[in-house]
């Protein structure tokens, strides 16, 4: 492990919503979804197909800011994804500055709930010395906002929204 780097710090938020799993899934799984009910200034676009599915394992998307790969797919309980980070010198620099994690990778459960899924997020980074705390609250608040809204929206769907796309699954 490189010099300064502290590992494996953790954060989860929870939401719950009256939408079924396999409607969150999509939500998570199609990349142009994202913009929907992410909050974004810019939509996410999937970059790479996936191994045995365009949005399975290996599929490769730009969620602005920054790029992720997936990397767990179990429709429709479990997806993952990582960051996928190249720093120059200046990057890394603002990161330590920033309190930003150097690795990261957060997995989302959908599991049944009696008012409909409990959407578990969590994450996991290597940050750096002095700003994990920073870090964590703000993944935690992050992860709790995006929960909250990929629950209202899919009660919601409209019906032009990508995820309702043949494919999804």
């Amino acid at each position: 492990m490189p010099h300064g780097i502290i590992r494996a710090q953790e954060v989860e938020a929870t939401a719950t919503s009256r939408a079924a799993p396999e409607v969150i899934f999509k939500h998570l799984c199609v990349a142009e979804a994202w913009g929907e009910w992410g909050g974004f200034w810019t939509r996410g676009r999937r970059e790479t197909a996936g191994e045995e599915h365009p949005n399975g394992i290996g599929a490769v998307r730009y969620v602005p800011p920054r790029r992720e790969e997936v990397v767990a797919w179990d429709p429709p309980r479990h997806y993952g994804y990582t960051a996928l980070v190249h720093y120059t010198a200046l990057a890394a620099a603002v990161v330590v500055l920033a309190g930003a994690p150097r690795r990261f990778r957060a997995d989302i459960t959908l599991e049944p709930h009696s008012a409909g899924t409990l959407i578990r997020w969590r994450g996991a980074f290597d940050g750096f010395p002095g700003t994990g705390p920073l870090t964590r609250a703000v993944l935690r608040r992050r992860f709790g906002s995006y929960a909250r809204r990929v629950a209202r929206h899919s009660e919601r769907c409209e019906p032009g929204c990508p995820a309702r796309l043949p494919g999804a699954l």
